[in-house]
């Protein structure tokens, strides 16, 4: 199913207990990032876990945007560039459960999200390489 305006604004929102603002797109089946700007930057938190998403790509402004869930997904690219001019104010991507296989999508995750306080990794083949631990 397609990220369209429609979904995005008849899509669950709600205020967690700290008073950030969340908007839930999980379990859609949504293959790519569109249509965000229909958010208008008032959201803290998107979960976008458990779609189709390949590729971490094709954000709009979002200055207030600071975390992202993507768990259980298959991503396997991350554009660093879009990040770091779109969503400045990164901090925390959860990425469990998706395709990261190599050293170059952490890489572009920590130069495009230079305010990054916590990555999850769990469950990717990165993390199976005998050096992870000590490289990270």
């Amino acid at each position: 199913m397609r990220l369209s305006a429609n979904i995005i604004q008849s899509a669950e929102q709600r205020t967690d207990p700290l008073g950030s603002r969340e908007i839930l797109l999980r379990s859609l089946a949504i293959p790519t990032i569109e249509h965000m700007s229909v958010t208008r930057d008032q959201f803290d938190t998107i979960d976008l876990s458990n779609n189709h998403l390949t590729r971490l790509e094709n954000f709009p402004r979002l200055e207030r945007l600071s975390c992202l869930y993507l768990g259980g997904n298959g991503i396997n690219h991350v554009d660093g560039k879009n990040l770091k001019k779109n969503c400045p104010g990164l901090t925390t991507i959860i990425l469990s459960g998706n395709g990261v296989k190599g050293w170059n999508v952490i890489a572009d995750l920590g130069s495009g999200c230079p305010k990054l306080d916590f990555l999850s990794l769990v469950g990717n083949p990165v993390t199976k390489e005998e050096s992870f631990r000590i490289s990270i």
